[in-house]
């Protein structure tokens, strides 16, 4: 936390950037390639925009960035975002059962509210929990999802701990026609269509999730006869649209919408049942995005806007309208956000600068029932401005400075700096990056009647990372060191469930990336995560949701080298800690269950534009349960027709 004053005094440079930059420069800007489909962190990829907040080639930014394009998105059957991220080095995805069933996730051990999404560069989270399920989110319309491993709040603010992840929407006028089948009721067609820059895209996905799991037996007691999940059922129904216009003169018109609506069952732990729970959630999005470019310089304004209607009803009552039951009813959540950027390219040196205002709220609204009763209302806003410049020294060696001055109303203000470099050692790469991180308390944490702490300060983290990479030795390999330290950590205590700042932690870990060169069409990968320690300082317990090991292996023949494409995933994941008692004693529930799952898929290209996809997710049967008390469900087989 820094005064008020501070922040005004850091402010001033960085929007004093903004006016020195906007004139012409001399030198040219470089462009680069476009990106090729891949999944690793290698400069083959081609262009990235998250990283540094502007189009750069992948090999000039110092963050650890990873890359799921859209043809490793179909290869594979991903259709929510939080099934194209579970293979993705360093990215930890928690779900609570099959498709419509919640995911928690976090990069390199933080958690949802510490991780940043963002669509197309803009954050989507709600106004009041500041997370968004990734189990939810479709990726019809999604061109590409960029990861970002690295603290990141320099140039995106609140909640960019851990990185960011951030989903690239692109509408093609293509026209796209897609039909599945699977077990668990599993069905999903999704069509997309469009003449000149105008195209849209539909979606409907629906399943029963009706399955089969094992008895579960934990070491603190709690054990769970085998059964049948029931009360998991997912109807989704998502559609998109995009335009893209060039106005002549250097400007770019580009407007993107959707409306995504989910009704899913809720049927709570094994150990709580909740067997008539329902909810139904109903996202809208909007983005506006005008460019304009000038010599080596692109202003860019943005104006976007997420709102999202949460209705819940956790009683028979409910559902059949004869009572109001207890809980939560409706909540009501809204974020829109206006972003100046202005970003200049030379022969030896690069700026990104910018302001970002927001404003999120909340309506929370309960029955009679519950106190209090009516409904409460929040809202919170932020004004910022940040400026980033990149210099290479020489063809060997680049530093990168950023600053962003914040202030939040109610929180305060902070200070977000960052220092970045990278250095070509030969047939190596070293890059490394040291910076601030923070997150705002959400208007849950505030305002939340009964359950709230309005005294609640901003967290505050170190981060740094370092990695060394050898973008030409066989396919590619690296080897990255990472750490955070962090105070004034919000957590929940889980008897009173009020939020308070009482933890410090520590993280540290490794990262191995590893790519074999094609051969024969062939494309073999690997990657480590050790999170070798992660330890909340204050009580010296390990931090719930980080597994010690999660380990990714990979083999793809895509369509390049002929008709017929194939490949499998193998992922492993370590046993992760539940939550602590934090009056001391055992954990509240076991740990997270340990263990390895398998996916495969063989396509066959029947025609020029029709391929059909047979796929096996959980290809071992495996009865395990990612959240504690949740299983996941058995094998799936799934049979898909689409025109590419």
């Amino acid at each position: 936390m820094v005064s008020l004053q501070r922040t005004r005094a850091l402010l001033a440079p960085c929007v004093l950037g903004v006016a020195l930059f906007c004139a012409p420069s001399l030198a040219a800007a470089q462009t680069a390639p476009a990106p090729a489909p891949s999944a690793s962190a290698l400069p083959e990829i081609g262009n990235v925009t998250t990283s540094d907040r502007h189009n750069e080639p992948i090999a000039n930014t110092t963050h650890p960035t990873f890359v799921v394009d859209r043809s490793t998105i179909e290869a594979f059957g991903s259709l929510t975002i939080g099934d194209a991220l579970a293979n993705v080095p360093g990215v930890d995805i928690f779900s609570y059962g099959p498709f419509g069933g919640q995911n928690n996730y976090g990069i390199r051990g933080t958690t949802s509210a510490q991780t940043l999404i963002l669509q197309d560069g803009m954050p989507i989270a709600t106004g009041s929990n500041g997370i968004v399920d990734l189990g939810s989110l479709s990726t019809i319309g999604v061109e590409r999802i960029e990861v970002v491993e690295s603290g990141s709040s320099t140039l995106y603010g609140s909640g960019a701990t851990g990185g960011v992840i951030n989903i690239i929407t692109a509408v093609k006028a293509q026209p796209y026609l897609r039909y599945s089948d699977a077990t668990y009721g599993n069905q999903d067609v999704a069509a997309q269509a469009g003449v000149g820059g105008l195209a849209v895209s539909f979606e409907r996905h629906t399943a029963t999730n009706i399955f089969d799991y094992p008895a579960f037996n934990y070491t603190g007691g709690n054990a769970t006869p085998a059964g049948t999940r029931v009360n998991d059922a997912a109807q989704q129904t998502v559609a998109r649209i995009s335009y893209l216009a060039q106005l002549g003169a250097g400007w770019t018109a580009r407007l993107a919408a959707g409306d995504n609506a989910i009704d899913v069952g809720v049927p709570g732990g094994l150990s709580f049942l909740t067997p008539y729970a329902q909810q139904a959630t109903n996202r809208t999005d909007g983005l506006l995005d005008l460019s304009h470019t000038a010599g080596n310089g692109t202003l860019d304004l943005t104006l976007s806007s997420v709102g999202q209607k949460l209705k819940y009803a956790d009683t028979l009552a409910d559902l059949t309208g004869g009572g109001p039951g207890f809980g939560e009813q409706d909540t009501f959540d809204g974020r829109s956000q206006v972003s100046l950027r202005y970003t200049m390219s030379a022969a030896n040196s690069d700026l990104v600068t910018g302001v970002d205002l927001a404003r999120e709220s909340a309506l929370l609204t309960f029955p009679p029932s519950t106190p209090p009763q009516g409904a409460v209302g929040a809202a919170q806003s932020q004004a910022a401005a940040y400026a980033q410049a990149g210099y290479n020294v020489s063809s060997a060696l680049r530093l990168i400075f950023g600053v962003r001055g914040e202030h939040d109303a109610p929180a305060g203000s902070v200070v977000a700096p960052s220092f970045g470099t990278r250095v070509k050692l030969g047939v190596a790469q070293l890059t490394g990056n040291v910076s601030e991180s923070f997150r705002v308390p959400t208007l849950v944490d505030l305002y939340y009647p009964g359950f709230s702490n309005p005294s609640l300060l901003p967290e505050k983290l170190s981060n740094y990372d370092t990695t060394l990479s050898f973008p030409h030795v066989a396919g590619g390999v690296s080897f990255g060191y990472f750490g955070r330290d962090g105070s004034n950590l919000i957590v929940l205590d889980p008897a009173t469930f009020l939020p308070f700042n009482a933890s410090r932690v520590s993280v540290n870990g490794l990262q191995i990336t590893v790519a074999a060169p094609p051969l024969a069409g062939l494309r073999l990968s690997a990657s480590l995560t050790n999170l070798y320690r992660a330890i909340d300082t204050s009580t010296g317990v390990r931090l719930p949701s980080t597994p010690p090991i999660i380990a990714t292996l990979g083999i793809e023949r895509p369509f390049d080298a002929g008709s017929l494409a194939f490949g499998a995933h193998l992922r492993i994941v370590g046993s992760s800690p539940d939550v602590p008692n934090l009056g001391g004693g055992p954990s509240l529930a076991d740990p997270y269950d340990a263990y390895t799952t398998a996916d495969a898929f063989i396509r066959y290209r029947i025609a020029k534009s029709a391929i059909i996809s047979a796929r096996i997710m959980n290809l071992t049967n495996q009865g395990y349960a990612p959240i504690f008390g949740y299983p996941a469900p058995g094998r799936t087989l799934q049979l898909e027709l689409a025109t590419r």
